[in-house]
C-alpha cells in the first residue's frame, strides 16, 4: 500500500491562508506606504512561524524514526 501523509493540522492550515492573504495585501498596498511595511512585517512574522512550526513537525518526525533527507540513498 502507498504511504499517506497525514492532513496538516488545522492550525497550519489557518497559517498558510494567513501568509497568502498578506501577500495579497503586500501585493496590492502602494510601494513603500505605512499599509505595505505594515503587511511586510506581519507577513514575515507569518512566514517566521510557519518555517517553526514546520521545524517543529519535522523534529517530532525525527523522534519517530523518520530518516533525515541525507539518510536516504537511491537503491
Amino acid at each position: 500500500m502507498f504511504g499517506i501523509l497525514p492532513l496538516p493540522p488545522p492550525m497550519d492550515i489557518d497559517i498558510k491562508e494567513r501568509i497568502a492573504a498578506l501577500c495579497a495585501k503586500v501585493i496590492a498596498a502602494p510601494d513603500r506606504s505605512e499599509e505595505f511595511v505594515c503587511a511586510m512585517e506581519e507577513l514575515n512574522s507569518a512566514l517566521s512561524e510557519h518555517a517553526e512550526n514546520l521545524r517543529s513537525q519535522i523534529a517530532s518526525l525525527r523522534q519517530k524514526g523518520f530518516p533525515h533527507s541525507s539518510d536516504t540513498r537511491e537503491r
